[in-house]
C-alpha cells in the first residue's frame, strides 16, 4: 500500500513539474482614446509649460488633438526612430495645419509612462539658456514642450520587436501644432499671463480661451499616407446590414416558394 502511495505521490510531483509554466501577460500599451492616456499627456505638457523660468507672458494652455494622435500612432508603428518626412508637407499630418511638431521616446516597453518619457524630454532644459538661445547638448524636445503658441497635442505609443536598436521597445511620439522650433526663443520671459490675448483667461500661468480650447473629434480624417481601411459608423453600418438584408431576402423568397407549392388549385 505504501509504495502505491509512494508511485503516486511521485507520479503528482513528475506531473506538476512537468506541467507548461504560463506565461506572465504583459498588459497592453495604451490606445489613442484611452481616458487615461490621453489626461496624463495632457497634464503632464501642461504641467511644464505653466512652471517655466523665467515665467512665460503667452504661454498657451494645451488640450487633446486627435488628428495629431492619428498622425503620432501611424508614424510610430513603422518603429523608426527618425521624424516623419511628412511633417512638413501641407495637411499630410494634420487636416488644418501645415507643419507639425514632433518629440520622439524610445526605451524598453516595461520601463514606459507617459510621465517619464515627457519628464525626460523636459530634463533638456539644463542644456539650454532662455536668453541666449544656447543649447549645449539636445534641447528641441523641450523647447518644443514650452512653445508658446503650441497649443494641441496628440500622442501614441506602439509596440516594437525592434526600435532604436531596443528590443520589445515602447515607441512613443507626441505631435503638436503650431509646430515649434523655429529660430526664435520658444516663449518670451516676462510676468505670467501678462500677454495673453483680451479673449482669453490666465490660469495655472497659461492662457487659456475656450474656442481655441475646443475638442474636436475629426471622426473622418487619417494622415493620407497611411496604408489602413478606415471604415466609420455609416461604412459599419453599411458592411453589417447589407448581408443581413440578403439574409433577409433569401429567407423570404424560400418561404414564400414554398408556401405557395404547397398550395393546390380546384375548379
Amino acid at each position: 500500500m505504501r509504495l502505491w502511495l509512494l508511485a503516486l505521490l511521485g507520479l503528482g510531483v513528475l506531473t506538476g513539474m512537468c506541467r507548461p509554466q504560463r506565461k506572465k501577460v504583459r498588459p497592453a500599451l495604451p490606445t489613442i482614446t484611452n481616458k487615461t492616456f490621453i489626461e496624463a499627456c495632457v497634464r503632464e505638457h501642461n504641467k511644464y509649460r505653466s512652471a517655466v523660468q523665467p515665467t512665460a507672458t503667452n504661454m498657451r494652455y494645451m488640450t487633446w488633438d486627435a488628428a495629431l494622435a492619428r498622425t503620432a500612432r501611424a508614424w510610430a508603428k513603422k518603429c523608426l526612430f527618425k521624424h516623419s518626412p511628412y511633417l512638413t508637407e501641407k495637411f499630410m499630418s494634420h487636416p488644418h495645419y501645415v507643419h507639425v511638431g514632433e518629440n520622439i521616446w524610445t526605451g524598453s516597453r516595461s520601463m514606459f509612462t507617459v510621465v517619464t518619457a515627457i519628464k525626460l524630454w523636459k530634463d533638456e532644459v539644463q542644456h539650454y539658456t532662455l536668453e541666449t538661445r544656447k543649447c549645449t547638448k539636445t534641447c528641441g524636445h523641450y523647447t518644443q514642450i514650452v512653445w508658446d503658441t503650441s497649443h494641441k497635442v496628440g500622442c501614441a505609443v506602439v509596440f516594437c520587436r525592434m526600435a532604436a536598436g531596443i528590443e520589445n521597445a515602447a515607441h512613443f511620439i507626441c505631435n503638436y501644432v503650431p509646430s515649434g522650433n523655429y529660430p526664435r526663443k520658444p516663449y518670451k520671459a516676462g510676468a505670467s499671463c501678462s500677454e495673453c490675448s483680451k479673449e482669453d483667461t490666465c490660469v495655472d500661468n497659461l492662457c487659456r480661451n475656450p474656442e481655441r480650447d475646443k475638442i474636436i473629434r475629426y471622426t473622418r480624417w487619417y494622415p493620407p499616407w497611411e496604408n489602413r481601411i478606415v471604415c466609420d459608423e455609416s461604412c459599419i453600418a453599411v458592411v453589417v446590414l447589407r448581408p443581413l438584408l440578403m439574409l433577409l431576402a433569401f429567407i423570404t423568397v424560400f418561404l414564400m416558394q414554398k408556401h405557395y407549392s404547397s398550395m393546390s388549385i380546384s375548379k
